[in-house]
């Protein structure tokens, strides 16, 4: 059973114990009526017994009676409930055990380590001297970070410098609050993809786990362009839904990154460098963690939920 499942079922549970207590449960036996075949003998209406005066249902208001539930006793059930969930989660039987914010910090702490784990490996160029690096060294570079069809370009004249300048992220510091984009923020392509696929979803653990699954089958743009089986792709996203919109801005944002000899962003439609799927917060996402803009930008209404973070990178520009 899910977790929402066993807790609807501790409900029931509950319901039924109580209305044993009230002694409901006899009254019902009494009120129910066998149909079955062997039992046609009886005539006309069978009238239960009227249910006793202290059973019946009335109002606290008509009975001139306090409320049994205050807002306080609701908070404490409230409460209560969450911690139980939480104990669920984490598969513990004594809450005394269990120290909430330690797990979360020491949570944050590993997510902070994978995160940084991740920037010592994708941000540094191979390349020794950028100076001096030649184009072929320029357009290896583009292979090793996107794959093979980031150098089969069949363009001459290209300058891979520019081309893999143009694609690389200056993240800004992590930040203790754990934004989704903070974990793809080394990578635009990453970055981009993860906006396209974690918008209009609410919840957050259907974001992680599609997002991770869609990175585990397609790690680097031509990995995705490469696809012939669009059912695979289906299979790791569709919970998020919009599965055909999603597909097309992937695609279009994808084929851009691969082919413009230098890629930019911009969400005015009228702009050559619109993306199909990439709007507001997707733009906004875009210069704050792939750009490190958080201490000047003006969030557009679309740039919204990334508001927190952006104030608190302005806090530590002015900090430091």
């Amino acid at each position: 059973l899910s977790e929402y499942e066993q807790i609807r079922l501790a409900h029931i549970q509950r319901n039924q114990e109580f209305m044993e207590k009230l002694g409901l449960f006899s009254i019902k036996e009494t009120l129910s009526i066998d149909n079955s075949k062997n039992n046609r003998s009886y005539k006309g209406r069978i009238r239960p017994p009227p249910v006793p005066l202290e059973l019946r249902r009335r109002s606290a208001r008509v009975k001139n009676e306090k409320p049994q539930y205050t807002g306080d006793i609701i908070d404490r059930i409230g409460d209560e409930m969450d911690n139980t969930i939480k104990k669920r989660k984490l598969n513990v039987e004594n809450e005394d055990d269990v120290n909430y914010e330690e797990l979360m910090n020491d949570a944050r702490e590993a997510a902070m380590r994978h995160m940084q784990e991740v920037r010592l490996a994708m941000l540094p160029l191979a390349i020794q001297d950028e100076d001096t690096a030649s184009q072929d060294e320029w357009r290896s570079e583009a292979i090793r970070r996107w794959g093979a069809a980031a150098g089969a370009s069949s363009q001459t004249g290209r300058h891979w410098k520019s081309y893999v300048q143009s694609r690389l992220s200056t993240p800004p510091p992590m930040s203790p609050l754990d934004f989704l984009q903070e974990y793809y923020a080394a990578d635009v392509w990453r970055l981009l993809v993860a906006c396209i696929l974690m918008s209009r979803v609410s919840s957050i653990d259907t974001k992680h786990r599609c997002i991770s699954a869609f990175f585990s089958l397609y790690p680097t743009p031509t990995a995705f362009l490469e696809e012939e089986d669009w059912s695979r792709v289906r299979g790791a996203i569709n919970p998020l839904g919009l599965f055909d919109d999603r597909l097309k801005s992937l695609t279009a944002l994808t084929t851009r990154f691969i082919e413009a000899d230098v890629f930019d962003v911009d969400p005015d439609p009228k702009s050559e460098n619109k993306i199909r799927g990439i709007g507001d917060f997707g733009y906004d996402s875009y210069m704050v963690f792939c750009k490190d803009a958080g201490p000047t930008i003006k969030l557009s209404k679309g740039g919204k939920p990334i508001a927190a973070f952006v104030a608190w990178r302005k806090k530590i520009a002015e900090a430091e």
